[in-house]
């Protein structure tokens, strides 16, 4: 009776590890898992409340967040974001990965290239 007693708890604390671990875990190489480059167009920017360091860029098929980042060793959200402006192209690198279901947007990294007009042609 006991030793199935100790046994559901060392199963349940062993899954608990388990899933700690992979958390963990995707939280660390999530920018090598993820990193992606993207061509956008602008729709609109605006800052997070008072917060710095944080902003959301729109775009006519997703939402972006520019900010500064521990995990992902991001530090340039607020050189990022008075570049961003309304009708311009831009190719940028982006980390994450977006799930239309769950309100999780991907950060913009760095800023590759952009142009005025409405497409960006990669090369």
């Amino acid at each position: 009776m006991i030793t199935s007693y100790i046994f559901r708890i060392s199963l349940f604390a062993a899954v608990i590890i388990v899933f700690a671990s992979i958390l963990f875990g995707y939280l660390f190489f999530e920018p090598f898992l993820t990193e992606k480059e993207e061509i956008i167009t602008v729709t609109n920017t605006q800052k997070w409340g008072k917060e710095r360091g944080k902003y959301f860029i729109f775009t006519d098929e997703e939402v972006f967040l520019n900010s500064n980042d521990y995990y992902q060793n991001k530090t340039n959200a607020d050189e990022l974001f008075p570049i961003f402006k309304k009708g311009y192209t831009y190719k940028v690198k982006v980390i994450g990965l977006y799930l239309p279901f769950i309100p999780r947007f991907r950060n913009i990294k760095s800023i590759l290239e952009f142009n005025t007009n409405k497409y960006l042609i990669p090369n």
